[in-house]
């Protein structure tokens, strides 16, 4: 068994990022999901998360959904867990996000879709690092959903071409 012990990123905004559409299997987009602090807010469903939809090739942020956002998931130093925090009024019907940092996650996104050879769930965080604010990549993994529904061919090959055009034709010639 595999134990990954990693620090804890103090996440300004956070969420998931799929690189093929989880609601339509669509290959052709990164959909990102965010929502201010830590991503557990995102993952265990308490917050509506913030949803963008990136063209892969043009990089074309092409939906966008500000969602409004509460609460959020804040590390708690002193019981050495996450508590849940009010986000301030003025922030929660704000984007977390900036179109830079969307085109960066999908850049990212690609890379490690490229990296692994397969659609991913990635989980990711932006933090402050001592000199600004860093991406992080907390996690990644093949996407379940669509890669156990992939598509199976409409018909089973056959051993010459034209009997599909029989089988079409409910098994006669049009001769």
């Amino acid at each position: 068994m595999g134990v990954v012990v990693q620090r804890m990123v103090n996440s300004r905004c956070s969420g998931v990022m799929f690189t093929r559409s989880p609601l339509t299997g669509d290959r052709s987009v990164i959909v990102i999901e965010s929502s201010w602090g830590l991503g557990s807010a995102v993952v265990s469903g308490v917050v509506t998360p913030d949803k963008y939809v990136v063209n892969k090739v043009t990089s074309e942020i092409v939906k966008r959904t500000v969602s409004h956002k509460a609460v959020a998931h804040v590390p708690d130093l002193a019981a050495g867990g996450v508590r849940e925090e009010a986000v301030p009024t003025e922030r929660r019907d704000v984007a977390c996000l900036g179109d830079g940092q969307i085109v960066e996650l999908a850049r990212v996104g690609k890379l490690v879709e490229g990296h692994y050879r397969c659609p991913q769930d990635i989980e990711w965080a932006f933090a402050p690092d001592g000199s600004g604010e860093s991406l992080f990549i907390l996690q990644s993994r093949p996407e379940t959903i669509w890669a156990n529904k992939e598509a199976k061919p409409a018909a089973a090959p056959k051993a010459r071409a034209f009997e599909h055009v029989f089988d079409l034709l409910g098994g006669r010639s049009k001769t």
